[in-house]
């Protein structure tokens, strides 16, 4: 998004060379609508910016967004609504009433891929309808009548059907307005043709637009862009009369569609005064116009990294992302497979496990005690860049908002005593991946996972290990990374061969990777804590901030542990968006993942006492019952949630109650996006670079 505030005397106010300064908040209300009845001469008006503009297929009103629509009523009070139009009859599927494509206000269209499904090689999201227009009644708006129209759509994609134009407004089979795709020099052109005007150059690929065109008879058209004057007395060639029906987003043509978003448009039988032209231009600052961002996720790491990105897990995160940004394209750049071309690479850490024999070879090491930040790429590393380089558009590279790593497995088998290696390395790893793009940290931020449970010779050390290397990471300012999934223990073993959500228990499975169910729950849970890093760097489209109520530290953490006796203790959590805690009946209230080390270290751990019992004290505290007594002093003694390699499982974990928190207005994700969006947040402790919470005798 590009903001350009002016201060005194119209000179633009910057925060650095090249930076326009935000002055003053954007608004974080829907934009109260003047009534357009007032400019005289109106016989149309539809609006779909607002649910209540739109009609369902019978004909209805809609009370919310995200419901399929038949048309757009007339608020002109004329009663001549638009209708869907399909080249094929009126059989096509009908387009859904879309939130959030304007900053609060929505639009009209259809997407043909909806996440988790994913979208075939090449594609990106949304993936607009290619024969799906809006018709009108008949109008006439010949070249010797009268007449003033507004248009205000959003394209949040290059054409994907075909490369030609996207006929934005056509009559009785001629194109009024069309706006150059990929094939052409992206100009906005009023009748392309013989008597064509070239409105503007520089169109981009993603845009929102409001066009005014006013036809005087005998002196041409006149086109306001963005509230500015593009064309004045343009050629007109329609005929001097024509009475027939207006195409908005359609040339009339098989799959002829624009594949826009349809915001909204308004017709005048005259030729609006200079008064009536400027009450329409401020009446469309509405709308937030120009250039629209895209949000692609870079997503590199093992096979749980892979087997997300063939889940629609991460493409659910892109969603999310741009739902919380308002940004109008979104998508994953990545793939699963093997060099010489990838960037999810099955059982590869980012060097060896020599002790284990993991391969490794995203960085070389030369074995010779040189420092990792010297490192260089090895094959692993060479395919991320290959496939950056060879298989991803310019336009979608530059879209990379945020590196995603659900990354861990064979690097949590490292010892711990490889800490201070292992961290030299992921940081080299990711100025390498920044590199590859030309980014700088302070511009892309990484974001990552606590690691999930790799059970692998049981080495909970080594488990720990990596989760210090991430929080250290993140408590580094130099290196915006950011912990957006900071539990992952709440989750089961890929395709178990049971479970039972009653109980919480499960058997058999892959335990070395998560269940796809799981992993389209992390991309959920991790979207608003992605979004407000990358507001946090480069910023967001038509949302400029995400409020206090949306999640931001993951879920509550803990703070305090009271050692109430010997086997009880009194966990104090802050909240994050939730306002109590839930322990379920399932395997969370005996206990399940926590655990108390009894005296040693993180390179020599001490006993870890299970808990047998876990009870809802208040709205922000529990009280976990031990195995056993402990018997070293409280201040060597540390809570885990859990501790290594233990897994807790799906529905086991304590949460708090944020699905039946109400959310800020135009904050409820779960009505735009659908239910499964409704999650409470995951318990845990705070990811820091020494791991647990050491036991207090304090309340």
């Amino acid at each position: 998004m590009t903001v350009i505030l002016a201060g005194p005397n119209n000179t633009i106010m910057m925060a650095a060379p090249g930076r326009p300064m935000l002055v003053e908040p954007l608004s974080t209300s829907i934009p109260a609508a003047q009534d357009l009845t007032a400019v005289a001469g109106l016989t149309g008006w539809w609006d779909a910016g607002v649910a209540t503009g739109v009609l369902d297929p019978t004909g209805v009103p809609l009370a919310a967004f995200r419901a399929q629509s038949g048309g757009v009523t007339d608020k002109s009070g004329g009663g001549g609504a638009l209708t869907v139009w399909h080249q094929a009859g009126n059989g096509g599927t009908p387009p859904t009433s879309t939130p959030r494509l304007n900053g609060f206000l929505g639009g009209l269209g259809r997407n043909l891929v909806v996440p988790p499904n994913l979208p075939a090689s090449g594609q990106q999201l949304p993936l607009m309808d290619p024969d799906q227009g809006l018709i009108g009644g008949a109008t006439n708006l010949g070249a010797g009548a009268a007449w003033t129209l507004l248009l205000v759509w959003s394209r949040p994609n290059w054409r994907q059907n075909s490369d030609t134009a996207s006929t934005l407004l056509s009559i009785g089979g001629t194109v009024v307005l069309a706006a150059d795709n990929k094939t052409g020099t992206n100009r906005l052109v009023l009748f392309p043709g013989a008597q064509q005007t070239v409105l503007i150059g520089g169109l981009t690929r993603r845009h929102t637009h409001a066009v005014v065109l006013r036809n005087t008879p005998g002196g041409g058209v006149d086109v306001w862009l963005d509230a500015t004057q593009v064309a004045t007395a343009s050629p007109n060639p329609l005929a001097a009369s024509n009475g027939v029906p207006l195409l908005f987003l359609h040339n009339g043509a098989v799959n002829g569609g624009a594949e826009c978003w349809f915001h909204e448009a308004a017709v005048w039988d005259n030729a609006l005064s200079a008064a009536g032209i400027a009450a329409v231009l401020a009446y469309e600052a509405r709308w937030i116009t120009g250039p629209r961002k895209g949000v692609q996720i870079l997503v590199s790491g093992q096979s749980n990294a892979g087997n997300g990105l063939n889940d629609g897990a991460w493409h659910l995160l892109a969603q999310g992302v741009a739902w919380h940004l308002g940004a109008l394209g979104f998508g994953v750049v990545g793939s699963y497979g093997s060099p010489p071309s990838a960037t999810c690479i099955l059982g590869e850490g980012i060097y060896p496990v020599a002790a284990l024999g993991f391969g490794g070879s995203f960085l070389i090491n030369p074995n010779d005690g040189s420092d990792p930040s010297t490192w260089e790429l090895g094959t692993d590393g060479q395919a991320v860049r290959t496939w950056l380089q060879s298989n991803t558009d310019p336009a979608d590279a530059a879209d990379i908002v945020a590196i995603l790593w659900p990354w861990s497995e064979d690097d949590s088998a490292r010892a711990y005593s490889e800490k201070p290696t292992y961290a030299a390395a992921a940081r080299r790893l990711l100025s390498l991946e920044r590199n590859m793009l030309s980014r700088s940290p302070a511009s892309l931020p990484q974001v990552w996972w606590s690691a999930i449970p790799f059970a692998y010779g049981d080495n909970h050390a080594g488990m720990q290990m990596q989760r210090e290397v991430v929080a250290g990471m993140a408590a580094d300012p130099a290196q915006n990374v950011t912990v957006v999934l900071p539990q992952t223990a709440d989750s089961l073993p890929r395709a178990p061969a049971s479970y039972d959500p009653a109980t919480g228990l499960w058997a058999g499975g892959d335990s070395l990777h998560r269940d796809s169910a799981d992993n389209l729950r992390f991309g959920r849970l991790a979207a608003s804590l992605v979004a407000r890093a990358v507001l946090a760097s480069e910023g967001g489209d038509a949302i400029a901030s995400i409020p206090a109520g949306i999640p931001a530290t993951g879920g509550p953490v803990v703070t305090h542990v009271y050692r109430e006796t010997a086997t009880s203790l009194v966990v104090t959590v802050q909240h994050d968006s939730g306002t109590d805690l839930i322990v379920p009946t399932t395997q969370a209230a005996l206990g399940a993942g926590w655990g108390v080390m009894d005296g040693g270290s993180m390179s020599a751990p001490g006993a870890i006492a299970a808990a047998t019992a876990c009870a809802r004290v208040n709205a922000t505290q529990i009280r976990i019952t031990l195995a056993w007594s402990l018997t070293s002093a409280s201040a060597a003694c540390r809570l885990f949630y859990p501790y290594g390699t233990a897994t807790i499982g799906r529905g086991n974990l304590v949460t708090d109650n944020f699905a039946s928190v109400t959310p800020p207005a135009n904050w409820n994700i779960a009505t735009d996006l659908g239910a499964e969006w409704a999650l409470n947040m995951p318990l845990h402790v705070p990811m820091t670079a020494a791991s647990g919470v050491v036991l207090s005798d304090t309340p």
